[in-house]
């Protein structure tokens, strides 16, 4: 990634396309009920609730509990303004929190005022912010406020007193503590990923037989290893033979009806469904050639997450693809390419043939609409900018007819504001007009079963039927479909199974990812996340990399440590393979018994036969006898070197360069003593840490020279024999 400035005016850019303008909300005068001003998101605040009361069955929009409370005009009249102005910019999600606050803090007053004090007095009712006091403070935090709807509450109360020419509330805020994320294991991250990866490219696959169909061409998206079976080919051949009837009539219909996803009633002609059905043509299969579906847009939006860091609303509405995408070349870097719009002309800049990596930006309005940037080389089609692309062609006849729609529902709007219809109707067309607005920005576009323009705007991932749903909807997410699927592979090679992840979690496990490639970098997870300060990234990583990883090998190492105590042993070796790398199969436990029962030399070498040694280590051994010489160094087939023998042999090493200072060069050499000193040499070099064989050579080499060790055939010296 470099370093470059980043081009934010694209209006110059936008050449031929019409951009729609954008509707005016409807004006009201009423200040306990009007329109917020957000840009793309407006929201009708009603704040007639808190004037009239509320019941449990009106309670709908918001808020979490459904307890009912009552109503307080002069108390919310005096907050209207301040409400107003607080949430005049905000997001629908941001104003439908501080409604949140609100009834909740409704809510602690009513029990307040019913709670009787021991000598039998009651709080007066609260009907203006002059009269809060420490007893509401203390109750909002025994009803356990949460901290950001608190301080929202206590903005909102602040900014009524100074109107009112009142001190500020000097409540106290409580601290939510430090945030519990668990990561999943970073194999399991790693099997989900390539689970991910395997789905995007069958949808991919499918794309390319639905495109040649569409082409009239002959698919051929089978694999070598298919077309080996005839009955596959057979019945991929029928498939195609079925996939193009379906085009056929539903590229009928889109010409004769100019549009580009005709409703049930023109795919019809007038014909009854049992017409159709009999004949096998499903309309549910005819716009699935043409466009995606509701199950390949949750696969491409979920690859895309995984690989990108983002967070999941980042890249549902920080990506806007009403301007169309094409790549020019970056004028400082030749292998970079940016995404920007089209020239007025409508074509591509030179060289597009050659781009190797494309770059992809979208705002973060978490971050106050800072900039993220994602790579991908051109090269990978499993890349989020090559997903996000790919995906923006394929809806491209889908987002022309919802900004058909948006000048049409914009028009009626337009007459019922001439005609000075009723408020509720302008309300309700202005509200259709938002949401089908929102509609074009998306990427994330797809045509549902009942044939509608539809997309993914995060508030409802669980959308998948499934009789294993745990919901009264009876629906599940795509992520849980496949988890399951991959758990019940899993389950069959004993592996543990992935647990319930949620699109939340994947900027998680890609900084994770990103920490551990680089070695632990901390700058390249500020880069890889877009955080604007290394502090966010300390804390980032404190929190989600390391506590979870520190708690995970607590509670792994207590739990194997009281299973071995629970069979009457702890065993340090089986204890380290259990904690580090999961449980021990079979084969390993063979091993380690087999390794335990070798016997040892006198230089900590494991021997495999000790009582039948070579006749070039011991030439005067007697048959069954062990052996007696311990030359294991001295090219012996039976040695058998193991991590723990590193001590023994630096000793070994040590004891021959004195015998080589003390023996006579012909007893040296025809003992065979300098082979066996290069051999010792070379294992030390060759198998052990060099740090470790240092530390051990120096420390035998002084217990030799102040006579605490004994030396074979030369005995014990002192430091001034050596010398």
């Amino acid at each position: 990634m470099t370093i470059r400035n980043k081009k934010k005016d694209h209006l110059k850019d936008h050449g031929a396309v019409a951009l729609v303008e954008p509707a005016v909300a409807p004006i009201s005068d009423d200040p306990l009920r009007f329109w917020t001003g957000h840009p793309t998101e407006n929201y009708l605040v009603d704040l007639y609730e808190f004037a009239d009361g509320s019941s449990a069955a009106g309670n709908l929009n918001g808020g979490g509990s459904f307890d009912a409370f009552s109503g307080r005009p002069e108390l919310i009249s005096e907050l209207a303004s301040a409400i107003q102005a607080r949430v005049l910019l905000l997001t629908e999600s941001t104003c439908r929190g501080y409604l949140a606050a609100l009834r909740k803090f409704w809510r602690v007053c009513d029990q307040l005022e019913a709670t009787v004090a021991p000598d039998g007095r009651k709080l007066d009712r609260l009907t203006s912010v002059r009269k809060l006091t420490h007893l509401h403070e203390a109750a909002m935090h025994r009803a356990k406020f949460e901290r950001s709807r608190f301080t929202a509450v206590l903005n909102v109360f602040n900014d009524a007193r100074r109107l009112m020419r009142l001190k500020d509330l000097l409540w106290r805020t409580h601290n939510n503590g430090e945030p519990v994320r668990k990561l999943i294991p970073d194999s399991q991250a790693k099997a989900l990923k390539i689970g991910l990866k395997r789905d995007w490219e069958s949808v991919r696959k499918t794309w390319q037989r639905n495109d040649a169909i569409r082409r009239g061409e002959e698919p051929d998206t089978l694999t070598e290893y298919e077309k080996q079976d005839p009955t596959v080919v057979q019945v991929y051949v029928e498939q195609n033979e079925i996939l193009g009837k379906h085009w056929q009539h539903f590229k009928r219909i889109q010409e004769s009806s100019n549009t580009p996803n005709p409703d049930s009633e023109k795919l019809l002609e007038g014909k009854s469904k049992n017409f159709y059905r009999k004949r096998g043509l499903l309309w549910s299969t005819m716009r699935a050639i043409a466009f995606p579906t509701m199950e390949e847009a949750h696969v491409a939006f979920h690859a895309a997450l995984m690989r990108s860091g983002w967070n999941p609303s980042t890249l549902i509405i920080g990506i806007d693809a009403t301007l169309p995408t094409s790549i020019f070349q970056h004028p400082k870097d030749a292998k970079q390419r940016v995404l920007v719009v089209e020239a007025e002309d409508g074509e591509l800049a030179d060289n597009t043939e050659d781009i190797e990596e494309f770059n992809m930006q979208g705002s973060k309005r978490r971050a106050g609409g800072r900039l993220q940037f994602c790579m991908g080389l051109k090269k990978d089609p499993d890349s989020p900018p090559n997903i996000v692309a790919a995906f923006l062609e394929r809806t491209k006849e889908l987002r022309e007819q919802l900004h058909q729609d948006v000048k049409k529902a914009n028009a009626e709007y337009q007459c019922l504001r001439a005609q000075k219809a009723p408020r509720k109707e302008m309300e309700r067309q202005f509200k259709r007009i938002q949401t089908l607005q929102q509609g074009t920005r998306n990427v994330w576009i797809y045509v549902d079963y009942q044939g509608r323009i539809n997309w993914i705007d995060g508030s409802q991932m669980k959308c998948f039927s499934s009789p294993y749903a745990t919901n009264a909807r009876g629906a599940i997410s795509y992520l849980e479909i496949v988890t399951r699927r991959l758990n019940v592979q899993r389950e069959k090679c004993g592996e543990e199974p992935i647990a319930l992840v949620t699109p939340s979690d994947f900027r998680d496990v890609y900084a994770r990812w990103v920490y551990l490639q680089t070695g632990g970098n901390i700058l390249s997870v500020m880069l890889a996340l877009g955080h604007a300060r290394l502090t966010s990234t300390d804390n980032y990583t404190t929190n989600t990399i390391f506590n979870a990883e520190n708690d995970d090998a607590v509670r792994t190492f207590m739990t194997h440590l009281f299973q071995e105590i629970s069979i009457g042993r702890v065993d340090l070796t089986i204890l380290a393979q259990l904690v580090r790398h999961g449980p021990m199969t079979a084969e390993m436990h063979a091993r380690l018994n087999e390794y335990r029962s070798l016997t040892r030399s006198r230089i900590k070498v494991a021997c495999a036969d000790i009582k039948n040694p070579p006749a070039s280590v011991d030439p005067a051994h007697v048959q069954g006898k062990r052996c007696g010489t311990h030359r294991c160094l001295k090219d012996c087939p039976n040695a058998r070197f193991l991590p723990d023998s590193m001590d023994g042999i630096a000793m070994r090493v040590e004891e021959l360069m004195v015998m080589s200072d003390h023996l006579p060069l012909d007893a040296w050499l025809k003992g065979g003593f300098d082979k066996e000193l290069e051999a010792a040499e070379y294992l030390l070099s060759d198998l052990y840490a060099q740090d470790k064989v240092e530390h051990a050579r120096t420390n035998w080499r002084e217990k030799i020279l102040s006579g605490q060790h004994l030396v074979p055939a030369v005995g014990f010296i002192r430091q001034k024999d050596a010398a």
